[in-house]
């Protein structure tokens, strides 16, 4: 089972670049148009955002323009957003990077209104987290790269068969084809250092010499590994946000929609895996997602499957005369780095101060948030760099 359903986009280059090199693009399914599905749990109440058929980036905003959920006053202060996305500059960042979504988006005059029917699905999606806590300067960056550019740069990127399938069997199969070995069920213990220079990893039976090592491991376990090193003590000063999944097996279909974004509900999201996973069994998978968990990954079971179910009864009436005839609850207490402001200095860079070491991982300096993209570029940045030493 997947730890939730991650919706890549279009604007994910290095990711498509990947999936084509290990020939898993097919399965991944990219929007031929922008299209978020929202469903308010409050009133019941189902809207759209559907990108205009205009040049970049005035798809977007074109199809912002036209929720029905904002207001004239919101419309209008759309445009000091859209103003504020044209240009960068350093001192900018530097100020950005030291705020939360929360006090930018005031800053631009953006509603109440417009940021819980709008902006924090998109914050909450993109960075993982609650507006109030996530750095403004990440949000700023994806938003960029997102609205700017290419139509398909905001569309989504629908995976329509599971992450290991799409991301990690392909590529084993292309290491493997290219005399390169993956070895699984083996856990590191411990990298070597040979006169001040990695030289391998060890395991708790063999020692596996290289001449250089690229430590693709989670932030949170880098410092069980080389805990004196430096990238280590800075790894150590990052957070992270839980991301609860609450998976339902229902004995029949109760939404139609392949994904929704649910407003003002305690779920944010809830998936019809039946209809991406193109299953024909009988009944169907619901998976809903909340990122930012915080203290509810502390509720039991039963009362996190109470919410998803109320949140999906309130938009999808099928809901009350369906039976879950199987659930599993997902609770993952450590998933992404949460991006707070100031997080950006703690983010090490792809190279170390031990030659021959180095580092790959979304919670490396991408520039990005924890995302796929930032895991898979800062894969390519590390291979490229090893390749230059090598030279």
């Amino acid at each position: 089972m997947d730890n939730g359903q991650h919706l890549l986009m279009g604007c994910y280059a290095d990711t498509l670049r990947y999936l084509d090199l290990i020939g898993s693009r097919p399965l991944a399914r990219l929007q031929r148009s922008l299209h978020i599905d929202f469903a308010d749990v409050l009133t019941g109440r189902k809207t759209a955002l559907h990108a205009a058929p205009l040049p970049a980036p005035f798809h977007v905003f074109g199809g912002l323009l036209r929720l029905p959920t904002l207001t004239t006053r919101d419309k209008v202060r759309l445009l000091t957003m859209g103003l504020e996305l044209l240009w960068s500059a350093p001192w900018k960042e530097y100020a950005l990077q030291h705020m939360t979504v929360e006090h930018w988006l005031r800053e631009l005059g953006q509603s109440e209104s417009a940021r819980r029917h709008l902006w924090d699905v998109i914050v909450i999606g993109s960075l993982n987290d609650a507006p109030d806590r996530v750095s403004a300067l990440l949000f700023f960056r994806v938003l960029r790269k997102a609205f700017f550019g290419r139509r398909s740069n905001a569309s989504l990127l629908i995976p329509t068969v599971g992450l290991s399938e799409l991301l990690v069997n392909p590529a084993r199969a292309f290491i493997e084809n290219h005399r390169g070995q993956a070895i699984t069920g083996t856990a590191i213990a411990q990298v070597v250092i040979r006169d001040g220079r990695a030289a391998g990893v060890r395991t708790a039976a063999h020692e596996l010499p290289a001449s250089h090592v690229i430590l693709a491991v989670p932030h949170h376990t880098v410092g069980t590994l080389l805990p004196d090193s430096a990238f280590a003590r800075s790894a150590a000063q990052l957070a992270s946000s839980p991301i609860i999944t609450v998976n339902l097996w229902f004995d029949r279909s109760v939404m139609e929609e392949e994904f929704v974004a649910l407003l003002n509900g305690r779920m944010q999201w809830a998936f019809n895996r039946s209809r991406m996973l193109g299953s024909s069994k009988e009944g169907q998978f619901v998976a809903c997602v909340l990122s930012g968990a915080g203290d509810l990954v502390m509720l039991e079971k039963d009362e996190l499957v109470g919410m998803a179910l109320k949140d999906l009864g309130a938009v999808f009436p099928a809901v009350a005369g369906a039976q879950v005839r199987h659930l599993l609850v997902v609770k993952e207490m450590r998933a992404p780095f949460a991006p707070v402001p100031g997080s950006e200095k703690f983010r090490p860079g792809t190279t170390t101060d031990i030659p021959g070491l180095f580092l790959a991982g979304d919670w490396t300096n991408t520039g990005f948030p924890a995302t796929i993209e930032g895991a898979v570029l800062s894969g390519r940045m590390a291979a490229e760099t090893v390749l230059a030493d090598l030279r």
